[in-house]
C-alpha cells in the first residue's frame, strides 16, 4: 500500500470512530432520556438506531425484519434472542398459510406447536418435534422460518413495530406463563434493548475497523 494510500486509510479509520463515538454517545444519552421521563421517546429511538445498525451491518438485504432478528441473535449479546416460542412460531406461520405452498404443511404443524407452548425451545428441538409429520423439503421450508419465531422476533414485533408504527412500545412485555432453561422468561424492557444497543455498537465499530470498510463490506458488492 503507498503511503498516500496508508493515510487516506488511516483517516478512514478516525472517521469511523468518530462516528461511533457520535453512535455511542447518543445511546448513552437514551439512559438519560429515559430518567427524565422520556421514555417513550428512548425506546423509540432505541428501537431505530438498532434498526439502522441492523440495515447498515446486513446491507444489501432489505428485509427489515429479518435483519433486526438476525442482528439480535448475532451481536445481541444473549443466548435467548435465538430460542424459539412456539406461539410465536405458530402465529408467524400462520401469516404465511395463504401461500399455495404452505395451505398443506401449517395444518400439520400448528396444532404440534401449539402443543409445544409454555417454554423457549431450541432450533433443533422444533425440528425433532416436526420432522416426523413433514418430509424433507417441506421441514427445511419450515426451519428457514424459524427467525420468525425467536424470542428476538418477539422483541422486533413488541419492542420496534410498536416503537415505529404504533404508539411507542410498552414499558416491559412479560412472559408469565413460558419459562426459559426452566426459569422465568426475562421481560422485555427498555434496558434489555438499550443493552444489545451498546453492544452491537460495539460490534459494528470493530467489524468495520478491522476490515477496513464501512460495516464490513463499505457499501459495495463483491465482484
Amino acid at each position: 500500500m503507498s503511503s498516500v494510500a496508508e493515510e487516506n486509510q488511516k483517516a478512514k479509520i478516525e472517521f469511523i470512530d468518530a462516528f461511533f463515538d457520535d453512535y455511542d454517545n447518543k445511546a448513552n444519552y437514551l439512559r438519560e432520556l429515559y430518567k427524565t421521563d422520556r421514555r417513550d421517546e428512548a425506546r423509540i429511538l432505541c428501537a431505530c438506531y438498532i434498526d439502522g445498525l441492523a440495515s447498515a451491518l446486513c446491507w444489501p438485504d432489505e428485509r427489515s425484519n429479518y435483519n433486526y432478528v438476525a442482528i439480535l441473535r448475532a451481536h445481541g449479546g444473549n443466548e435467548i434472542f435465538a430460542y424459539i416460542h412456539p406461539k410465536m412460531l405458530d402465529d408467524a406461520l400462520n401469516k404465511l398459510s395463504e401461500q399455495r405452498k404452505w395451505k398443506k404443511i401449517f395444518p400439520t404443524i400448528s396444532d404440534k406447536l401449539k402443543v409445544a407452548d409454555r417454554r423457549l425451545y431450541e432450533e433443533h428441538e422444533i425440528l425433532e418435534l416436526l420432522a416426523p409429520h413433514l418430509n424433507a423439503a417441506e421441514l427445511e421450508l419450515v426451519r428457514k422460518e424459524f427467525w420468525r419465531g425467536t424470542f428476538a422476533a418477539i422483541i422486533y414485533s413488541r419492542f420496534r413495530v410498536s416503537a415505529v408504527h404504533g404508539f411507542g412500545p410498552p414499558d416491559g412485555t412479560t412472559f408469565d406463563l413460558t419459562t426459559f432453561k426452566g426459569k422465568s422468561v426475562p421481560a422485555i424492557d427498555f434496558f434489555m434493548v438499550h443493552g444489545c444497543l451498546k453492544r452491537i455498537i460495539g460490534v459494528t465499530r470493530d467489524i468495520s475497523k478491522n476490515s477496513g470498510k464501512w460495516f464490513g463490506h463499505d457499501f459495495k458488492r463483491e465482484r
